[in-house]
């Protein structure tokens, strides 16, 4: 039997009021002077009052004294406005005021319904008191783990400088030879230890930097043949020893860029050092710069393992490393999240393509300098 018109309305009604019932969030109508008429359990559970204390009542009783007159300005002009309703957050978060005083944030979606010369306001708030208290809590973790890092890198950073300082110094004293041939070899490697621990130490100060905004750039403008050949002078000991290739191309038609020369040599660093650890002897490393609009594309791509799709969306994510190559990498998984960061803080982006078992091209643009 399909029922008729009316008692279909009549079962849609009856189901919507208990929905309004049961909602764990408040769910509050007002008139057109904005007087409650309608409180459902959850506004008696959220709020603390009784609806029939309430009903009747102006809705400034559920707000701070603060924002009453701004709440009652909005709900002015958006009885006067063309939409008809206003989503949770749309709206920047409010409060809301229990009967015991005590304020609580709040989200909430406003709708209203226009029937002639009057209208209805209806409003779902959701109490959003232990999302505020998580996110805090969240900061000030976030915080107090910057903070540390900031402290234990400074503090490392002496003791470290010392070792690096003396063991360079010692090295390059003219009776060397005369040592035993193991201690000059222990020698070296404290020597290699501390500039390693001197890298982890400036990786970790600056993933703090850029996590809190405060990494610093300079930019300048700079002709980018000159700006890639500063970086690669250093790295190309490293690619030949390595048993490969490192080929530059160069459009003659790149315009120059605005960029902090010392920090981009840092990118190219990790970019290259990377495809040099995962490249095969025989390999090739190639290093290319083409316009691209605003901004100038340098790209290193390599002849190497490649990184599979499922793992590429990964490769920015602090401490991931590739399971591709048999040498693994030896950092702290911090080099590309720092790269991508600089490469932010000159106002560019960064990306992979890349195909297993054909190589991999990392990618970043810089803006040309006017």
């Amino acid at each position: 039997m399909i029922p008729s018109s009316a008692s279909a309305r009549r079962l849609t009604e009856f189901l919507l009021s208990d929905i309004v019932a049961i909602s764990a969030d408040a769910i509050i109508c007002v008139d057109a002077d904005q007087k409650i008429t309608l409180f459902n359990d959850g506004a008696e559970q959220i709020f603390g009052w009784k609806a029939e204390e309430v009903m009747g009542k102006p809705l400034d009783i559920l707000l701070p004294e603060r924002v009453r007159a701004i709440h009652s300005s909005h709900i002015e002009r958006f009885r006067d406005a063309p939409e008809h309703a206003r989503k949770m957050g749309q709206r920047r978060e409010i409060s809301g005021l229990r009967k015991n005083g005590e304020e609580f944030p709040a989200e909430a979606a406003i709708a209203k319904v226009t029937m002639g010369d009057s209208v209805v306001f209806s409003v779902v708030l959701r109490d959003i008191t232990e999302q505020v208290e998580l996110q805090r809590k969240l900061q000030r973790a976030v915080q107090a783990r910057d903070d540390t890092v900031g402290v234990v890198a400074h503090d490392l950073r002496n003791p470290v400088s010392a070792v690096k300082m003396l063991s360079g110094a010692l090295l390059q004293r003219d009776d060397i030879e005369t040592l035993p041939p193991e201690a000059s070899e222990h020698l070296r490697l404290i020597r290699a230890s501390a500039l390693q621990m001197d890298r982890l130490i400036q990786d970790l100060l600056d993933i703090t930097r850029i996590d809190t905004g405060r990494l610093a750039v300079d930019p300048v403008p700079i002709e980018v043949g000159e700006l890639l050949e500063g970086a690669l002078g250093t790295l190309r000991p490293l690619v030949k020893d390595a048993g490969l290739q490192l080929v530059e191309n160069v459009a003659a038609t790149v315009p120059h860029v605005r960029a902090d020369a010392e920090r981009i040599a840092q990118v190219l660093s990790n970019l290259v050092g990377n495809a040099i650890k995962f490249t095969p002897r025989g390999g090739a490393i190639t290093v290319s710069a083409i316009a691209d609009g605003g901004f100038v594309r340098i790209s290193v791509s390599d002849t190497g393992v490649g990184i599979p799709k499922d793992q590429q969306p990964h490769v920015f994510d602090r401490f991931w490393q590739s399971t591709q190559s048999t040498i693994r990498s030896r950092g702290a998984g911090l080099g590309l999240p720092i790269a991508s960061g600089i490469v932010r803080a000159h106002g560019g982006s960064m990306g992979v393509d890349s195909e297993p078992g054909r190589g991999s091209t990392f990618y970043f643009t810089l803006p040309v300098a006017s």
